[in-house]
Parts: structure tokens; sequence; C-alpha cells
């Protein structure tokens, strides 16, 4: 047994012969994202090793040769040869609660992770957003009234003693990569308060399919379901305890995730969602008790499930379409863009409606690029042109100041990108560009109060270096026109089978925690949208928390939304003999 000291937590964690680095530091309740499953592949599990010659080197292709002399590990396939010290990254998650080695009685403790929250669902001040449903709608709510199963039979609802006044629901988004939360006023239908956090499930994978593969045994599933479980559990008790309610008058919850996510939390095999013919064991427009997700919540409570429209349309793209009037709107045309780790689209072309899916991946969250973060103190969250100069516009105390850079989030990565090719130093097939210059000459650099942004070479690979050794590389860009290719063919074939173009769409409308920090321009400079689309772009942030607020405070909404949604079509983007062509000619930011 090896003894690893582990900064900047100052905790000693003991390591099992044959044991990695990463099995030591889970069983600590210490937890780093391993998006490929810990097989050593992804490169995300990074460790900086105090004393190197302990631990031996862990060869990765994210890993340059300085890096792994300076000490640079993948805890995930690194073994500890003798007592030694290890330093974490930021991005990493300490429960103490759940670690083998503290009392049970301690509070969980995040460390390193700071997290948005306290987000204020206003639904009558959202920006770009028009919160009215039309007159489709009859909005009331009738604290008696309970729905069975088929929602048509209304029976009364006893809340076994809590005070009527006090009556809770509650408003759940499962996303592959946060969780938010809201409480509702079923008296006055006000939203009291709203939490999120990190999904925890992603030290486990930052896709659905990397989920469903840790998720396919029996023992599997039981941790990635407690792992959701309890995080939410603990969001609604921060919450509860923030505006003096008790758990107890929690009686009405809606769920939106993605289907994985749903199976996953409500303890269902998600297997059959991994392969042909991508089949979905969870039925949406759906009432469930509530021990099928093991919320702590009234015990009497139940759960309703937006409509699921296929296995990868799931219930939290039906609640956010809620926020959308206009795509029910039989006159017009509508195009909605869910922008997150799945890339889910709608469209309505005048009462006619489809609905498709593509694998974007997490690049769009600032994840699985070498310098991505999420929007935390020291990310770039915007970033600008100005006389061929690039902005970088940092979270933080002196948000331009590009030495507390520490990476790029979600919005960021998009904006740099957009800047990289408005000064040609990135060209359209997506390649980085380095001037030849004569010797002794300044290499080329966009520079911000006299600090440099530079073009360099890594080991033969350009990077373009905008902090003290934070780099955006080649294989970086290279991910994130996988995920801009992905998201603009599925956009392409969906607006190809609506017999529409981008011109006669009326509205397009972007859903995704990170959307009202996008400019729509720039969406459009990368060419995710075709062109003379940024005019058109109204964004609706998390809609799905929205959308899900909505079916909390009034039920009729819940019968309207699968009645508009029932014959919806789905388009299987594979299936297209298009498919291949598209995806290709959508890698280059043309």
């Amino acid at each position: 047994m090896v003894n690893v000291f582990v900064e900047p937590i100052e905790l000693t964690i003991d390591v099992k012969n044959g044991e990695t680095i990463h099995d030591g530091l889970e069983r600590a309740g210490i937890h780093i994202e391993t998006p490929c499953g810990g097989n050593g592949i992804c490169g995300s599990c990074r460790i900086l090793a105090i004393e190197p010659y302990k631990i031996s080197p862990t060869p990765n292709e994210n890993i340059t040769s300085q890096e792994s002399s300076k000490g640079l590990r993948l805890a995930c396939i690194a073994y500890p040869e003798s007592d030694t010290t290890i330093r974490l990254e930021t991005t990493y998650l300490y429960d103490k609660e759940n670690s083998q080695k503290q009392d049970k009685g301690e509070k969980i403790l995040s460390v390193g992770i700071s997290e948005k929250s306290n987000c204020n669902f206003n639904l009558d001040n959202k920006s770009n957003c028009n919160s009215n449903l039309d007159n489709k709608l009859n909005w009331s709510f009738n604290l008696d009234d309970k729905f069975n199963p088929n929602l048509n039979s209304p029976t009364k609802v006893n809340l076994y003693g809590i005070d009527n006044q006090k009556a809770l629901g509650l408003a759940v988004d499962i996303g592959t990569t946060t969780l938010v939360i809201a409480i509702v006023s079923l008296i006055n239908m006000k939203t009291l308060a709203s939490a999120s956090s990190l999904n925890p499930q992603v030290v486990h994978g930052h896709d659905v399919l990397s989920r469903i593969n840790y998720s396919s045994t029996p023992n599997g599933l039981v941790k990635m379901s407690k792992l959701i479980r309890d995080k939410l559990n603990e969001l609604i008790e921060e919450v509860c305890e923030s505006i003096g309610s008790k758990k107890d008058e929690i009686v009405d919850v809606v769920i939106g995730a993605n289907t994985t996510m749903l199976q996953i939390a409500a303890s269902i095999d998600p297997t059959p969602l991994g392969h042909l013919p991508f089949k979905a064991d969870i039925a949406g427009a759906t009432i469930f008790p509530i021990n099928q997700f093991g919320l702590n919540v009234n015990k009497y409570a139940s759960v309703y499930l937006p409509p699921v429209l296929h296995a990868f349309v799931g219930s939290d793209i039906s609640a956010g379409l809620l926020r959308c009037p206009e795509f029910f709107d039989d006159d017009k045309s509508v195009l909605y863009l869910d922008m997150g780790t799945n890339g889910e689209i709608c469209l309505n072309v005048k009462g006619r409606r489809f609905a498709t899916s593509t694998a974007a991946g997490p690049a769009f969250e600032g994840m699985g690029i070498s310098s991505g973060m999420r929007a935390t103190n020291g990310a770039v969250e915007r970033v600008e042109v100005r006389d061929n100069k690039i902005i970088f516009h940092v979270i933080g105390s002196n948000p331009t100041d590009i030495t507390q850079i520490k990476g790029l989030c979600g919005s960021g990565v998009i904006d740099l990108i957009a800047a990289l090719l408005t000064t040609k130093d990135l060209d359209q097939s997506g390649k980085l560009q380095l001037l030849t210059l004569p010797e002794h000459e300044e290499p080329h650099n966009l520079s911000l109060e006299n600090k440099m942004a530079t073009i360099v070479k890594i080991e033969s690979q350009l990077a373009f270096c905008y902090g003290e050794n934070i780099y955006l590389t080649q294989k970086d860009i290279r991910q994130i026109q996988l995920a801009k290719g992905a998201v603009r063919t599925g956009i392409d074939l969906i607006l190809q089978r609506g017999g529409v173009t981008c011109e006669m769409v009326d509205k397009v409308y972007i859903a995704g925690g990170f959307g009202n920090f996008l400019n729509p321009h720039n969406i459009e400079k990368i060419a995710l949208l075709p062109k003379n689309c940024a005019n058109k772009v109204f964004f609706c942030g998390n809609a799905c928390i929205d959308g899900s607020i909505m079916l909390l405070t009034n039920v009729n909404a819940r019968l309207f939304l699968e009645s508009a949604l029932h014959d919806i079509e789905h388009l299987q983007l594979a299936d297209s003999p298009e498919f291949m062509n598209c995806f290709v000619k959508n890698l280059n930011f043309k």
C-alpha cells in the first residue's frame, strides 16, 4: 500500500497494490472526470506528480514530452511506486460524505468547482423570448386536481397533513453535464428558489454513450443512479432550507431530461439506447410514483414526465418547446436548437413538425478540449476583435486581464474560433496559420495590453497560445469542427425534410445553459448556422426548466403539449443517404 498526499485538499489517501491513483481518489470521495471511462484514452484525468520519478509516465497524445517530464500524469492509468505527493487540477469534486475515510455526519464539500446557481427563472422577464403561450392553452390550476396516468380523470389529492398554503412543486432538469432544479409555489405560481450543480456522473464520461456503457452492469447502474439521486436530493435540501420550507411540502414534480438520463435516474437499464434499434424503455407523458426516482419529497408526490419524442429526443426538449410559442403556430416556420452535449433539433413548418438529434459532444460546453473549462473565474467567456487585435473577456475581477486566463468556457470557444477566422489566423478548413517572418522579427501576435496571444509550434503541431501554458491546439479545433459539423448537418437535413430553407424560417430559437452568452453573428461566422440566419436568432436560455415550471403551474399545458407533439416526425440522420457528404462538407468553417 502507498500513501499519496493530495494537494490542494491536503489529504493523504491510501492506494492499494495494483490500484491506480484514480481508484484511490474515488475511494476517498475525490472525483476526477474520466470521459473515456478510465481507459487512458481521453487525457482528461490529469494530475501533477510533484516527484515525477515516483509515478511512471502515462503516454497519451494529449501529453507532450515536456509536460510528462514535469510530472503530468493520467490518474486512471497511473500507479505510484512509493509514497508521494500529487496536485489536482481545478475540475474535481471532493465528496466527504461518501468518502470511506470521513464521518457520515459531515456535509458535502465541493472544492475546485465554482458553479453558477441561484438562477432567477422569472418567466415574465425573459429577454428575447415571448413567455405567453397562445390561446390554445387554458391557464388554470386547481390544487385539488391530481391526474392518473392517462391525465384525463382528475381526482382529489390528499396532502396528508401538509398546509394547503404551503404546497410546492419541483421542476428538475437533468442535463448530461449540469443539473438544475426550481421550487414553485402551487398557490401563487411563483418560482421561489433554484439551484444548479455539475452532474456528478461526468466522472464516468461526458457523453451519453459513455454513461450507457458504464450503466450496462447492475452494479454500474446502481452507482450511476445513486450519483444523480444523491445530488438532486442535496439540491432539494439546499433550496428548501433557503426558503424555510420542508421537503414534505413538495407534492408535484416535473422532470425534463434526455432519455438516457431519465432511465438512469429511474434505475431502468439504458443499454437498449446504445445500439440499434435504439429503444427507449421509459415512457413520456406519464405519471410515476416518486419512489421511482428516489427523491426525498412528500412520499405521496408524483412525477410527471413530458413527452419523450424519440430515444434521443427526451422530455427536456418537449418541455423546452413550451418556451417557443411560435413552434405551435400553424402559420409560421420555426427552428429550435438545444445546444448541449446532445444536439437536439426541432422544426415547425406551418403545422408540420419534425425532430432529430445529433451527437455534438461536450466541446460547446468547454469540455473535451485541452484548455476547456466551465464558466468559473478565469474562464474566457467572450472574445472580440478590435483593430485586428483579439480581446479576451475573462470571468473574474478584471474581465480583460489575459494573465488571469485559465481556459475557455462554452461561449468563449465559439467566439475564439470566430475571432481567429476574422483575423485569418485560422483558415476555413480549420488549419491554424503561422506566418513566416524574417530573422529577429517578432512573431505574429494579437496583443492585449502588451501581453501576447501567439501562434506557436508544440512538438511540430501548431497551437494558439492565449495565456501562460494555455493553448487551443489543432486537435482542439478538430473537436470543435466535429461538433459544429454534426449540429449543422442536423440543421441542413431537417430543413431539407421540411422542404424549407433557412431564409424561409421566421425564427431560430437556441436553448441551452450558455445560450444567452452567445453572439449569433459568431455562430453564423463559424458556419454552425446557415448564412443570413443571425438576425433571426432568439435565445431562450434553459428552456427545459422554464417549460417544466409551466407544466407545474398549468396542468392543461400537459394535455396541450401531448396533443401538439403527438404526430411529430422523427428524422434518423444516419439513415439519410446524404448524411456523410453533408457532414464532411460541414466540417469546414465556410
